[in-house]
């Protein structure tokens, strides 16, 4: 009779076992699309071309870190549809690359870009952890992003996890600070070291995730101040 009981158990336990791996399993079910981006000459009007290939007017440019990842950027009137939408609008928990939409992509000196990062599936965001060694920002110090008739190139200059000072979404209160000194306080968060100077009328950009995955308790930012 032990021995069954045993036997019971030992099933009941496989079972288990395998409907939780399923489940955890089951949340990649809803892929990101692949998005192809052409190759971006001078002259090649990238933006257009990707509203016109993707049927979707809410594009706005390209972010590139090269050999990272290229994302395309969207951008609509609020901060939530693209976290469960993809570039052909269809209801995705991986959602979209987007830009705040409190930004002017051409004219902010403070621009802000979020991304999905996830612990079960390679998501381009995941590598943005990487920022926090310094080997690895040595190594790859550029962000590229690509409008209709420019290329813009920021070097990274901060890297950190925040858990709980969000005023790095702030574009144009910074609690007393003037913009310079709220720049110099995010650069001085930072887990890598970078010999960048930060004035009043720097132009950054800002890249955020969630850090592991996990948006209840902090958020992956890495920064990059325009230098071309």
């Amino acid at each position: 009779m032990k021995k069954i009981l045993r036997v019971f158990l030992l099933l009941i336990l496989i079972i288990t076992v395998f409907f939780v791996g399923t489940k955890q399993i089951d949340r990649s079910y809803d892929f990101k699309p692949e998005i192809q981006v052409p190759v971006i000459k001078k002259d090649t009007k990238i933006v257009d071309k990707l509203k016109k290939e993707y049927n979707n007017n809410d594009i706005v440019g390209v972010l590139e870190i090269p050999g990272l990842f290229k994302e395309v950027i969207l951008q609509t009137s609020n901060n939530d549809y693209y976290l469960n939408h993809d570039i052909y609008r269809n209801e995705n928990i991986y959602g979209a690359t987007f830009l705040d939409y409190r930004n002017n992509l051409l004219n902010d000196k403070k621009i802000l870009i979020y991304g999905h990062s996830d612990m079960y599936i390679i998501l381009s965001f995941n590598k943005l952890t990487n920022y926090n060694n310094q080997e690895f920002y040595e190594n790859n110090k550029y962000i590229y992003l690509y409008t209709n008739d420019k290329k813009y190139k920021y070097e990274i200059f901060s890297s950190y996890i925040e858990t709980n000072d969000f005023d790095y979404v702030n574009l144009k209160e910074f609690n007393g600070l003037t913009y310079k000194e709220h720049l110099i306080k995010l650069k001085n968060k930072s887990n890598i070291k970078s010999n960048l100077t930060l004035e009043e009328d720097s132009r950054v950009l800002i890249l955020q995730t969630c850090s592991n995955g996990n948006p209840n308790h902090k958020y992956q930012l890495v920064m990059g101040l325009l230098v071309e």
